[in-house]
């Protein structure tokens, strides 16, 4: 059965605030063409344009570089509205700067929270689809030999249970290469790294898969209806 895993690789409206960020310099200018007054200068337009270049790329680094210019484009309108405010400014002109700028700030909010920023995987590609976690639970063999389960699973890596009372199992430390069998996802075979090692579970991210091993997974987890772990 074919599956679709869209909502898992793009957060569409991070994106599409993303596009109106790019769109707002470039609307701006051409109505300043037409009027020959234009509502911001040319650093909110440099801020605002990298604002939304670096939004549109799924990446920690590029979100906060994102995130970085939209609050500098908010503070920086925000003191020029300030200096406006005396007799003969343009009270229209300032309102809509002010709106920009709220309207900016709601942004700022939206890739913090609605679309769990902080978790964004900083080992994905700069312009590979968001790696988000989800709370799956399927089985794991570790190292061949030691029959667990995920507590959470994305296709750049997990987040492993440790099963108690086995010998061996808690000699893991960070940096160690485990094997990791999915055999729940077409008995997918990878080698991992270990990022996090606490009492009850280990943190790993997948080496060497393959783009297509990767959509295996992507697809099995949005075939399963998974909430965001």
């Amino acid at each position: 059965m074919e599956t679709k895993s869209l909502g898992l690789e793009r957060p569409l409206v991070v994106q599409l605030a993303a596009a109106v960020l790019i769109a707002t310099p470039v609307m701006d200018i051409l109505s300043g063409h037409r009027s020959g007054s234009y509502l911001f200068d040319a650093l909110s337009w440099l801020l605002i344009f990298g604002a939304g270049a670096s939004l549109m790329v799924r990446h920690k680094s590029s979100w906060l570089l994102g995130i970085v210019l939209c609050v500098l484009f908010v503070i920086y309108n925000l003191f020029t509205i300030i200096q406006s405010m005396q007799p003969g400014g343009n009270p229209v002109a300032q309102t809509a700067r002010l709106l920009d700028c709220l309207l900016v700030a709601f942004i700022i909010g939206s890739v913090f929270y609605f679309f769990r920023y902080p978790y964004l995987d900083r080992r994905q590609h700069w312009f590979a689809p968001t790696g988000s976690r989800f709370a799956a639970q399927t089985p794991v063999v570790l190292n061949g030999a030691f029959q667990t389960n995920s507590l959470d699973l994305s296709y750049t890596g997990a987040r492993i249970a440790l099963p108690q009372g086995n010998a061996g199992v808690g000699g893991f430390k960070k940096g160690d290469r485990v094997s990791l069998l999915l055999s729940e996802i077409n008995d997918l075979l990878f080698q991992a790294k270990v990022l996090e090692v606490q009492e009850s579970y280990i943190r790993v991210h997948f080496e060497g898969a393959s783009a297509q091993e990767q959509e295996l997974i992507r697809q099995w987890l949005s075939s399963q209806n998974l909430p965001k772990a």
